[in-house]
């Protein structure tokens, strides 16, 4: 006859727990869950961080931008400046040398007034005035020497040359000045 012996005994084996498989499915079900869920929240952050970038990257285009045009504005208003200055710095050349033969001119004509006096030639060259003259009389050629004196725009009065002469059978007398403007 045969034998079998159903208790647990120094000869026996132990019985392998078994595993519920459905619990192992569930928690593997659940991990994968669980990851997916992870991705893609970590994914959802990187497109959020990539839309921030491209925010951020449009507001510093626009920043380039403005200033670029903020850039052209100050060269343009620089450009519009130095021809400004270019051409305040010609005006006042210009006002420079007209003040001086328009005074000079103002000067002698004013020495002339009551005088029998004529000028034949005035040249102005820098602070330096050759002035060619007739007179009917010497007298009228000292008056006009002397009331060039009384003016404070001249200076180093030099009475270079008077002498008598004819002319159209007239009795004159030619005469010619140096003198400096004052300044």
């Amino acid at each position: 006859m045969i034998r079998i012996n159903l208790l647990p005994g120094p000869k026996g084996h132990k019985a392998k727990p078994q595993y519920d498989v459905r619990a192992q499915v569930l928690l593997g079900v659940g991990l994968l869950l669980i990851t997916l869920a992870g991705c893609w929240w970590y994914s959802a952050s990187l497109d959020e961080e990539i839309n921030e970038r491209q925010t951020e990257k449009l507001d510093k285009e626009k920043q380039v931008a403005q200033l670029k045009e903020e850039v052209k504005q100050v060269s343009d208003f620089e450009s519009r400046k130095k021809v400004l200055e270019d051409k305040n710095r010609i005006i006042d050349e210009l006002e420079k040398s007209r003040v001086g033969p328009v005074k000079v001119l103002d000067h002698v004509s004013q020495s002339l007034e009551p005088l029998k006096v004529w000028l034949v030639r005035v040249a102005v060259n820098g602070k330096d005035i050759d002035l060619e003259g007739r007179a009917a009389t010497n007298d009228d050629v000292v008056e006009f020497v002397n009331n060039l004196r009384r003016t404070d725009f001249f200076t180093d009065l030099n009475l270079q040359e008077s002498r008598a002469a004819v002319e159209s059978q007239l009795n004159i007398y030619q005469f010619k000045l140096g003198f400096r403007l004052k300044g």
